[in-house]
């Protein structure tokens, strides 16, 4: 996305204060690449990241965007359309997942020859190929919008889908508390159960089968 306004703003104020673009997104907690990206147009600040900006060159927020309000909000909703969808196809594909591995689990015992058999594990492959597939352009274009909103923990997303300009607006409530703050703790949790699972299943179906 190309915008020619708020960028050139952003610079401006930048070389006055006799910043570099390092000094700059030290200042507004964001990485130097960020604030190139900004300046070349490529990508526009959030709400807060504005805020942060106006006070380190001592402006108001509508100042740097002057116009270009109803582009930020355009560019905040595409953006929050763009890690929805990539979560609900993460969901989505994580249960195809585990529904071919326990298809696969009872395969050969069901499948009758082996001619059906290679036949029958082809297909799932195949699948499984399509599905990861979509997977990995999920994770990509999650991950761009994640680096140029500088978005680095579970609350910061959260906040910038909820229209908020920093997890300190957030509710400090059990959610809070137990899930966003320890996402990973809860990831890592999730991602350990499924594999111990699917090596119970594995293991089951083998001595099932002997």
């Amino acid at each position: 996305m190309q915008n020619m306004s708020v960028g050139p703003r952003i610079r401006e104020h930048r070389e006055k204060a006799g910043l570099t673009q390092a000094q700059l997104a030290e200042a507004v907690f964001a990485t130097r690449q960020t604030v190139g990206n900004w300046e070349r147009g490529v990508t526009l600040p959030d709400i807060h990241s504005l805020r942060l900006l106006a006070d380190v060159f001592g402006t108001t927020a509508d100042g740097l965007l002057g116009g270009d309000a109803a582009e930020l909000a355009r560019a905040a909703a595409d953006d929050r359309r763009s890690l929805l969808r990539s979560f609900v196809i993460d969901v989505a594909c994580v249960a195809v997942l585990i529904a071919l591995a326990l298809v696969r689990v009872g395969l050969r015992d069901r499948a009758g020859t082996e001619a059906s058999y290679q036949g029958c594990n082809l297909v799932l492959l195949v699948i499984q190929f399509v599905t990861m597939a979509y997977t990995w352009k999920a994770t990509f274009s999650r991950d761009r919008v994640l680096r140029a909103r500088n978005l680095m923990a579970a609350t910061d997303v959260v906040a910038f889908l909820e229209g908020r300009a920093s997890p300190d607006e957030l509710p400090r409530d059990w959610f809070y508390r137990w899930v966003l703050a320890k996402w990973d703790w809860w990831r890592y949790g999730v991602t350990a159960a499924l594999a111990i699972a699917a090596v119970v299943l594995v293991a089951s179906a083998t001595i099932a089968s002997a």
